[in-house]
């Protein structure tokens, strides 16, 4: 599902998703993917929400470029809040765009390097926690799902 119909499906949880991937201004976040042997591999990331869907442009000659063509799985994590207590993440397969008019749209109005790729990042799941008490010695944590294809 792209990020449009996630918004479509829970509102309340892609302007979340969104304030959170964006709060400092740039999208900032933490992109997980497989390497060849199985494991995980994480990398910083400046995710764009633009059209409809969620992006990040990738270096081509760095691991998550080759991890993301061999096994498409990712999962994205939100950075962090200064002040604690709320955490955001999705996750899915990512797709590569190469349609200039779409890296262009993605880009607003930079010009990416050659070496630049955008990937689509599709979501099948989005989870977001909102820890309440925090703060204090007795926090707990709320959640709110949401899933593609329910279960």
């Amino acid at each position: 599902m792209t990020w449009a119909e996630l918004a479509q499906g829970d509102p309340e949880l892609a302007a979340t998703g969104e304030r959170l991937l964006t709060h400092s201004g740039v999208g900032a976040g933490f992109l997980s993917t497989v390497r060849r042997d199985g494991g995980p591999r994480v990398h910083p990331v400046s995710p764009v929400l633009a059209g409809g869907g969620l992006w990040v442009f990738i270096v081509d000659l760095s691991w998550k470029y080759r991890d993301l063509l061999r096994d498409p799985r990712f999962a994205l994590h939100a950075y962090p809040l200064p002040e604690g207590g709320e955490e955001f993440y999705v996750d899915g397969i990512a797709r590569p765009e190469a349609r200039a008019e779409v890296i262009a749209m993605v880009a607003g109005g930079r010009t990416p390097l050659p070496f630049e790729k955008l990937f689509e990042l599709t979501v099948e799941r989005a989870l977001w926690t909102k820890w309440e008490d925090w703060g204090t010695a007795a926090p707990w944590p709320a959640h709110r799902k949401w899933h593609a294809r329910p279960t």
